[in-house]
C-alpha cells in the first residue's frame, strides 16, 4: 500500500512539474515573440542614463533615478515575470528554464565531486527582477563589520514600506520551535539578529507582500508612464567607448542590433557574473586575457578576478523518528490551494528556510568578529521529492542520488546545513570567445584553500551537537551514518571522512561576489578605474561577502550608489552647462 501511494505521488509531482516546466518555457517565447511583433525600438536613441540589467540592484537602482525625471533606458536580458512566478514555493521550479541564466562552473578539482561532472550549477535570475524572482527570498542583514571597507553603507538599510516589504516566516511544519529550542540548549542567542544586527538564531523573514514573493521590481511599476523605457529581451554586447568615456551600449534585440546613446552614465548591473563579462567584451579586463581573444584593450584591470560564493553541504544528513507538517502529500492538497490563493497563508507562502544563524566556529578566537558559518534549517531535502526537483537543480550525480538519497525517500529526513560565510578561496571569470552569446568560463576554485574545508567541518561538528540536544532528541533527531559515496575507504565521523564528504557534496548558496570589487575595479564612487561615465553597481563590486544572505546587502548597495551617483550629476551639471555635447561620430562609424 505504502509502495503504491508513493508512486501515485512520484507520478503527480513529476507530472505537474513537467507542465509547469512547459508553461513557463510557453510563456517565455510567447513574450519574446509580443515583443518582436509589438514593440519597436528606436536605434541611436538619447538617454540620461542607460542601466544594463534589471534584477535586485538595476531596478532598485532605476526606481530611484526615475524619482527624480531623468530619462532613462533601463535593458534586461531576460523576459517579463509570467503569472504564478510570485509563488514562494515554486522557486525551485523555476531554475533550469528560459528565465535561469543556467550558468555552470568548470570541473572543479577540490570539491563537487558528488555532482555531475564534478560541476556546480549557479542559477541566476534572467528575468525582469532577477534572481529576487527565483531565490529563496531570505532577508539577512548581516554583521555590522561587514560593510568596514564602506563608511556609513548601512544607513540605507531601514525597513521601509518603499524600499523593501519584509514579512516574519507564515508558515512553518514546527520544527522550527524545536530546533531553536535545542540552540537555546548550545546557549546560542535567540531573537531577530536583523533588528539587533548581531550572532545568533531565529525563524527566517522573507522579502514577502501579502503572502507572495516580493522583489525589486515592483519599485518600478510607478515610473512606467514618466521618462523611463524597458527593452526586454535585450542581449548586451558591449559598451561603447570613445576613448575612455562611456557613452552608450550596444544590444540585441528583436533580432537586430541596436545603439543607444547615454548622456550622462552607463551603469552595469548586471549581477557578478554578467557584468564582467560584458566589460571584459568591452576592453576593459585583464591585458593579456583580452588580447589572447583579439578584443581591443581600452583598460587593464583585474575584472573577474577574486571570484568568491558563500558553500554549503550537508543535505539530508539529519533524520527524524517522528515526521514534519511537510510533504508533498499535504502540499498538494486542494485546502493549501485555496489557503494560499484566498488567504496567502500555508505551506505554498514557504521557500524551504525555517531557522537561519550566525555563529563562531571554534578556530576564530576573536568574538567580536565577523562570524564565519551560518547554519540553514530545512523540513526537507533531496529524499523527499524523489528526485523530481531538488537534484536537478543542484545537479546532483544519477549514481550519489540513488545510492545516498534514494533509500531514504520514504524516511523524515530534514538538512540542517552549515554556509561557509567568509572563504578563503579565490576564482575568477573569464570569456570563452569574444562572441557575447557564449557564457563564460566560471571557476570558483572552490576549497583551493584548505582553510575552508576545516571551518565546513567545525560546522558538521555543530550539528551534530545539535542533534544531540534534549530538544531533538524529543523528536528523534538522529546523524545519517551512511556512507557517502566516494567516501567509504574513511571512517565514519572521522575528520579524514568529514573532509571527503565535503568535498563531494559541495552546494553553493547562489551568491557569487566580487567579480569587480570595490578598490581593484570601481572606486568608492562606484565609478569604473580610469574610465569616465561608467558605473557598476551590483554584487560584483563587494570586496567581501556578507555574513548571510545577500539580497538585502545588494539593495543597501543599489540605495547609496544611487544617491552618489545622482550627487555627482548634480555636481557635473553645474559645472558643465556650457561645455560642448559629446562627439558621436565615433558611435555612428563602428
Amino acid at each position: 500500500m505504502m509502495f503504491f501511494l508513493h508512486y501515485i505521488i512520484f507520478t503527480i509531482t513529476s507530472l505537474i512539474v513537467f507542465m509547469f516546466s512547459s508553461y513557463l518555457n510557453f510563456t517565455y517565447f510567447f513574450d519574446m515573440y509580443k515583443q518582436w511583433y509589438f514593440n519597436d525600438i528606436n536605434d541611436f536613441q538619447l538617454y540620461d542614463f542607460i542601466i544594463v540589467g534589471a534584477g535586485t540592484a538595476g531596478a532598485t537602482l532605476t526606481a530611484r533615478l526615475a524619482k527624480d525625471g531623468y530619462k532613462i533606458l533601463l535593458l534586461e536580458a531576460g523576459g517579463a515575470a509570467p503569472p504564478f512566478s510570485d509563488i514562494p514555493l515554486l522557486a525551485p521550479l523555476i531554475q533550469n528554464t528560459p528565465y535561469d541564466w543556467q550558468y555552470i562552473t568548470v570541473p572543479q578539482q577540490n570539491a563537487c565531486k558528488g555532482l555531475k561532472n564534478n560541476q556546480s550549477k549557479w542559477p541566476m535570475g534572467k528575468i525582469f527582477g532577477g534572481t529576487g524572482k527565483l531565490n529563496y527570498m531570505l532577508y539577512v542583514r548581516g554583521h555590522p563589520l561587514d560593510y568596514d571597507w564602506f563608511p556609513n553603507l548601512i544607513e540605507p538599510i531601514k525597513r521601509n514600506d518603499d524600499t523593501m516589504h519584509i514579512n516574519d516566516l507564515k508558515w512553518n511544519t514546527g520544527l522550527a520551535d524545536i530546533i531553536l529550542k535545542g540552540l537555546q540548549e548550545l546557549n546560542q542567542d535567540i531573537g531577530n539578529i536583523n533588528d539587533n544586527f548581531k550572532n545568533g538564531f531565529m525563524k527566517a523573514q522573507l522579502f514577502m507582500e501579502n503572502g507572495k514573493r516580493w522583489s525589486t521590481d515592483k519599485l518600478l511599476y510607478k515610473y512606467l508612464k514618466n521618462k523611463l523605457t524597458i527593452i526586454t529581451h535585450a542581449h548586451v554586447e558591449k559598451v561603447l567607448m570613445e576613448s575612455n568615456r562611456a557613452i552608450g551600449v550596444q544590444f540585441i534585440a528583436l533580432n537586430k542590433t541596436f545603439k543607444a546613446i547615454a548622456k550622462r552614465d552607463v551603469i552595469l548591473c548586471a549581477g557578478a557574473i554578467g557584468t564582467p563579462k560584458i566589460l571584459m567584451l568591452s576592453g576593459i579586463g585583464p591585458k593579456k586575457h583580452l588580447e589572447d581573444l583579439k578584443i581591443n584593450v581600452i583598460k587593464d584591470l583585474p575584472v573577474g578576478q577574486h571570484l568568491v560564493d558563500h558553500v554549503l553541504t550537508g543535505i539530508d544528513l539529519v533524520m527524524l523518528n517522528t515526521s514534519t507538517s511537510f510533504s508533498m502529500t499535504s502540499t498538494l492538497s486542494p485546502m493549501s490551494v485555496l489557503n494560499y490563493f484566498l488567504f496567502g497563508k500555508g505551506p505554498w507562502t514557504f521557500t524551504g528556510v525555517e531557522v537561519l544563524g550566525t555563529f563562531h566556529s571554534s578556530m576564530q578566537k576573536n568574538r567580536s568578529s565577523t562570524p564565519d558559518l551560518q547554519i540553514m534549517v530545512m523540513p526537507l531535502g533531496l529524499s523527499r521529492d524523489n528526485g523530481v526537483v531538488l537534484k536537478e537543480a543542484m545537479g546532483i550525480s544519477d549514481e550519489v542520488y540513488n545510492e545516498y538519497f534514494a533509500p531514504n525517500s520514504h524516511k523524515n529526513t530534514i538538512t540542517i546545513a552549515p554556509v561557509l560565510l567568509h572563504p578563503k578561496s579565490e576564482g575568477q571569470i573569464k570569456l570563452r570567445s569574444n562572441n557575447s552569446f557564449e557564457l563564460p568560463l566560471i571557476d570558483p576554485k572552490y576549497f583551493s584553500n584548505k582553510d575552508d574545508i576545516e571551518t565546513l567541518i567545525d560546522g558538521l561538528q555543530f550539528i551534530k551537537k545539535l542533534v544531540e540536544t534534549n530538544a531533538m532528541k524529543s523528536i528523534g533527531a538522529y546523524i545519517y551514518k551512511k556512507h557517502f559515496p566516494g567516501c567509504e575507504n574513511e571512517t565514519f565521523d572521522s575528520i579524514k571522512y568529514w573532509e571527503c564528504y565535503i568535498q563531494y557534496l559541495t552546494l553553493t548558496s547562489y551568491h557569487p561576489a566580487g567579480t569587480c570589487r570595490m578598490g581593484d575595479v570601481v572606486d568608492q564612487m562606484f565609478k569604473v578605474y580610469g574610465t569616465k561615465n561608467l558605473y557598476v553597481v551590483d554584487a560584483s563590486v563587494l570586496p567581501f561577502l556578507p555574513s548571510g544572505n545577500i539580497n538585502a546587502a545588494i539593495i543597501m548597495l543599489a540605495e547609496k550608489a544611487a544617491h552618489i551617483i545622482k550627487q555627482n550629476t548634480k555636481v557635473h551639471v553645474n559645472y558643465t552647462k556650457c561645455s560642448k555635447s559629446y562627439n558621436y561620430y565615433y558611435i555612428f562609424n563602428h
